[in-house]
């Protein structure tokens, strides 16, 4: 088999997986960087990246990103590919592009993809429902992210030393949430949450971890909410498994979603989750059970949760953290997943041709 990235972000932990790869004679590459001020001029790369490295017949191409599903119909010819696939990671495709949702997902890829998979039941439901997926009996399957657990459940860390660096005051309620700063991801509705927060719990700090087109907007928002010296923008960062253990409660405020592994991430981590229940996220989080679920678009909600939480006794934030790491062991490891991908793989083998 050929693994091959897109871009590359340069973390230790894709570095990590390439060599992992490589050393158990999987070929394993990846065919250009990633710059998030060229995003086409990224794309033209990994293409030629790609054609230069890639010198035999392809079986199976599986992409897994909106880039990544035209990169394969491209590389359909040149590469001899028998087969198609894709995963859909998000409930909402090309949500800036209604024109390319559809004449590509709603058009294109019923017809010209031997198999989709979505990484959540909604997801799923979506792409079934389409009239030209139906008209030809096309199913989608279900297909869940896979978490390496265990990176999120042995990490030592110094916390104090970690919260100092941040800037967070010793006796802090940490409030914590990772992704990339877009509408998708709710933040403007998490830090209209935090006055109300700050009313009753004043010793609690936000810190938001990642970058994105909205960075400055939000900044600003939490200036103009006057909340700025509560809320910490970190940045990109390359130690979110330490990060994840310096959080005291960990909020999802998503729109919508796929199926969000940062959720899962956290949930592996032992650190307990306030989530919006949209789509994939209820697939994860079960109220009051391995975490805990408010209405998307209300801040009030958000904070009343987050409040309530605080006040919470140990023995059943204890009991929840316990749920769902449990929850997420038997059912989103590698292990499992990578089992079930193998079996979909089968089916598209040059032995077992499908029609």
């Amino acid at each position: 088999p050929v693994v091959c990235g897109l871009w590359a972000y340069d973390t230790p932990y894709e570095r990590g997986w390439v060599e992992h790869l490589r050393a158990q004679g999987i070929d394993a590459f990846i065919a250009a960087d990633w710059s998030e001020e060229d995003p086409y001029g990224s794309f033209v790369q990994a293409i030629k990246g790609m054609r230069a490295y890639v010198h035999k017949p392809v079986d199976v191409i599986h992409s897994h990103c909106q880039f990544g599903d035209v990169a394969a119909l491209w590389l359909k010819r040149p590469f001899r590919a028998t087969s198609l696939l894709r995963t859909v990671h998000n409930e909402r495709e090309w949500g800036k592009r209604p024109l390319r949702r559809y004449l590509l997902t709603n058009g294109l890829y019923p017809l010209l993809f031997a198999q989709e998979l979505g990484v959540a039941q909604t997801v799923v439901d979506n792409l079934n429902r389409r009239p030209i997926a139906r008209l030809l009996h096309r199913q989608a399957v279900r297909a869940y992210n896979a978490l390496d657990v265990q990176r999120f459940a042995d990490v030592q860390v110094d916390r104090a030393a970690l919260r100092a660096e941040l800037g967070l005051p010793v006796d802090a309620f940490v409030v914590g949430s990772i992704g990339r700063l877009v509408e998708q991801k709710g933040y403007r509705i998490l830090l209209t949450a935090v006055p109300a927060i700050l009313a009753q719990l004043p010793q609690t700090h936000v810190v938001i971890v990642g970058d994105g087109e909205q960075r400055e907007a939000l900044q600003a928002q939490a200036q103009a909410l006057q909340v700025n010296d509560h809320v910490h923008f970190t940045g990109p960062r390359r130690d979110v498994e330490a990060l994840i253990q310096t959080f005291d409660l960990f909020v999802a405020p998503s729109l919508w979603e796929g199926l969000p592994t940062v959720i899962m991430e956290s949930m592996a981590a032992g650190v307990p989750v306030v989530a919006t229940a949209v789509s994939g996220t209820q697939e994860l989080i079960q109220h009051q059970k391995t975490g805990y679920l408010v209405p998307a678009h209300s801040p009030e909600a958000l904070a009343a949760a987050i409040v309530k939480f605080d006040g919470m006794e140990t023995a059943v934030k204890h009991t929840i953290t316990t749920n769902a790491r449990h929850f997420v062991q038997q059912n989103f490891s590698i292990q499992a997943v990578a089992r079930q991908h193998e079996q979909i793989y089968s089916l598209f083998h040059p032995d077992n041709p499908v029609d």
